[in-house]
């Protein structure tokens, strides 16, 4: 198949399933296709397989019109980290092309309106929103030079000129402001302050939020009278966290500290921790926290530790049971055992029961069903 022909059957695909409903984003994913902005070497498989489109340009092609992320830059010396959840090694991809149609669906678009963009990476996303909007209508962010400069050039090659910018998302582009819609294709786990400056009364924010890569959800978020920024999640989503030059906090392993208490348990404790409603609901619930796997000899675990690495739980196989350490002046375990409690007498809401609000006086906090219902707060970026 040629890459016209993937492409629209790609296209079609996602017009099936019902994501992609907008006839002026359907227009613009027609005449933008995706290949343009991939990298023909170097690139990285959802699955970790290395792509080149000179050594094998059909697997090449093929991949680019899965419905799936490529990485498209991992983390090194030279690259910031990221700001909010640890993602990984991957510090850009090519979003999965049913990720872009929901959020360029739920963002609403229409002709006159001004978007600012945190998160150019290959500049795809970038390019759909410019053929909707023009040239003129859209400013896009990127904090990684060598990105941006293959991202200007892929434009550039297609024709088209948006105002595009090295500059740290968290900050917005004041320059520009006000927006009718902030786009990040980047995740937060607190909306940066600039954003909610930077947006027009009745605007939008469209983005991934989460703590954990493996419960992250699509926000939108509309700015109200009286200064509340308001909105709901949107069903699951992957997303490579939004970076900042500032310096990183400690890394998430196992340091091999002695543990304060020993717990072994015929419950599995892992599940919870992987499974999305339940991981989604202690992200929420659960404040400060961080995770990673952990291998041992005597299989997969995990371990958790707060953002300075003080207090933290190890989690291992014991025979036909588990191992549950923890230590530090927080017993984070006990945290996550009495928030699983709460989750199950709410019911187990999933993830689309809940919404953020930012309030003026309140500051940003998580809600269940209702913005004056049950609430947690917000904690700092981790």
């Amino acid at each position: 198949m040629t890459a016209r022909e993937r492409n629209s059957a790609l296209i079609e695909a996602i017009i099936a399933d019902g994501t992609l409903r907008d006839a002026a984003l359907v227009e613009a994913f027609r005449a933008v296709p995706r290949h343009l902005f991939i990298p023909e070497t170097s690139a990285v498989t959802a699955r970790g397989g290395t792509l080149s489109a000179e050594g094998n340009p059909d697997r090449w092609l093929a991949a680019v019109y899965t419905d799936n992320a490529i990485v498209t830059r991992l983390e090194g010396p030279e690259v910031p980290r990221q700001r909010g959840s640890r993602q990984g090694p991957a510090t850009s991809c090519s979003s999965a092309p049913t990720v872009l149609a929901r959020m360029l669906e739920l963002a609403d678009l229409a002709n006159g309106q001004r978007v600012l963009e945190v998160g150019t990476g290959t500049g795809w996303n970038t390019a759909l929103l410019t053929h909707r909007l023009g040239d003129r209508a859209v400013t896009s962010l990127e904090i990684d030079d060598r990105l941006l400069g293959a991202a200007r050039r892929a434009l550039h090659g297609t024709g088209m000129s948006p105002a595009t910018h090295l500059a740290d998302g968290h900050a917005g582009h004041p320059d520009g402001a006000p927006y009718d819609r902030i786009i990040s294709v980047c995740g937060v786990r607190r909306v940066p302050e600039a954003w909610l400056e930077q947006l027009v009364e009745g605007g939008l924010i469209v983005c991934p939020w989460g703590l954990l890569e493996s419960a992250g959800v699509l926000m939108r978020l509309e700015r109200r009278a009286g200064g509340t920024t308001l909105g709901r999640f949107h069903g699951g989503v992957g997303f490579v966290a939004l970076r900042t030059p500032e310096s990183s906090p400690p890394p998430v392993r196992d340091a091999g500290q002695q543990p304060d208490e020993y717990r072994l348990t015929q419950e599995d404790p892992v599940s919870p921790l992987l499974t999305f409603a339940s991981a989604f609901a202690l992200s929420v619930m659960v404040p400060d926290w961080r995770m990673r796997r952990r291998w041992i000899g005597t299989g997969s675990g995990l371990w958790l530790c707060d953002r300075k690495g003080e207090s933290w739980v190890r989690i291992y196989p014991y025979g036909t049971s588990w191992m549950v350490e923890q230590g530090g002046p927080r017993s984070i375990w006990d945290e996550f055992e009495d928030a699983l409690e709460l989750w199950g007498e709410l019911g187990r809401p999933e993830p689309d029961r809940f919404g953020l609000a930012v309030d003026p006086d309140r500051g940003q906090r998580l809600w269940l069903d209702d913005p004056d219902g049950r609430s947690w707060p917000v904690g700092s970026p981790i």
